[in-house]
């Protein structure tokens, strides 16, 4: 009597097939749960995504105190707090966005932790550090905490020229707090007491915001975040207030003589904002035209002197700049070497000598 395998053989692809078939079912299943988890507006595990979020962006452990519905996109709104700080409860959730040119974003964590904290503890450490009752916080140059745009001026740090070594002093002090917080910057208005002979050329407070720390876009807390030292913080303030005056004063400059078209400039150099550099400068496309272009330095340089006593500051050094599209002749003269320029022909002979100092572009 023969024997036949051939059902053996017919059952084992059966069963592998439906093995298979189980598997790939699992698998879709498991993939299925996940990306369901993933793209889960609420439950535990949105919860939990929500929390590693916050803990990743602030590098601080956070708690969830209670849930308050969902959001447009669907998302569980929470409230929620730092572990250590359970009397600061903000609103944080996920959010669908695009960004510029319309591509979508999806699951952003959006939360107002910082600007919470900025009205809780901007004015006690402000009052604290800098001795000032604030009436409205800010949340920008222009916008208070209670407002819903202009806010007064009462509620900026005033800045003067005088105060500059405090104010970083006090400032480093107060970041040195502030970053537990995590509160990122001050807002201060400079009190100009500059008269500029133009009525034109501005007057009017200079409010500015200033970060204390060093960070780029993006980066989180401590990880991307490096508190400034109080050089630094002035360094950067002077950058801020000279830019502003040196903007006032070139307008002034331009108001009192028209056809100057811009060739006077200052800059403040180093932590100083009493000591300046002044520039007169001409540009031609070629050097065909440097006798004109030199003319031009001339007639501006003989108003800039004439104009700079004026400023209650101090000219340190006065750059005379010659440009083309390819090179830059510089002749760099301190204050008292000022009476060297008596007349063009005095002028062009200095820029002869400095022909051989030329810096090519």
């Amino acid at each position: 009597m023969k024997t036949s395998f051939t059902p053996s053989r017919f059952r084992n692809p059966v069963i592998l097939t439906i093995i298979g078939l189980l598997t790939l079912a699992v698998i879709g299943m498991i993939i299925w749960a996940g990306l369901g988890l993933f793209f889960a507006k609420s439950g535990h595990f949105y919860q939990k995504g929500i929390i590693k979020a916050l803990n990743s962006t602030y590098q601080s452990k956070f708690v969830i105190v209670s849930k308050e519905g969902r959001n447009d996109d669907g998302y569980q709104v929470f409230k929620a707090s730092p572990a250590n700080d359970r009397s600061l409860v903000f609103t944080v959730s996920r959010v669908n966005g695009h960004v510029d040119g319309g591509l979508p974003l999806w699951r952003q964590l959006s939360d107002n932790y910082e600007e919470t904290a900025q009205i809780k503890y901007y004015p006690l450490l402000v009052k604290k550090h800098f001795g000032i009752e604030l009436q409205d916080i800010p949340m920008s140059v222009y916008r208070g905490a209670n407002s819903s745009r202009e806010i007064s001026d009462e509620n900026f740090i005033v800045v003067t020229r005088a105060n500059l070594d405090d104010i970083a002093s006090r400032a480093t002090a107060f970041f040195s707090e502030a970053e537990s917080h995590r509160l990122k910057k001050l807002f201060f208005r400079f009190e100009d007491d500059i008269s500029l002979p133009s009525e034109d050329a501005g007057t009017e407070p200079q409010r500015f915001e200033m970060p204390g720390f060093q960070f780029k876009v993006g980066e989180h807390w401590k990880k991307g975040f490096r508190a400034l030292s109080e050089m630094e913080f002035k360094q950067k303030m002077v950058s801020q207030i000279g830019g502003g005056i040196a903007k006032r004063v070139a307008y002034a400059f331009d108001a009192e003589y028209p056809d100057t078209g811009g060739s006077f400039a200052i800059k403040f150099k180093e932590n100083d904002l009493n000591n300046f550099e002044a520039n007169v400068s001409a540009h031609t496309v070629t050097a065909e035209k440097r006798e004109e272009a030199l003319a031009e330095i001339y007639e501006c340089y003989t108003k800039a002197i004439t104009f700079v006593p004026k400023l209650p500051l101090n000219m340190t050094v006065l750059n005379l700049r010659y440009k083309t599209n390819k090179e830059t002749e510089t002749v760099t003269l301190k204050r008292e070497e000022l009476s060297k320029v008596s007349s063009l022909a005095a002028l062009k002979e200095l820029f002869k000598h400095s022909l051989k100092t030329v810096n090519p572009r």
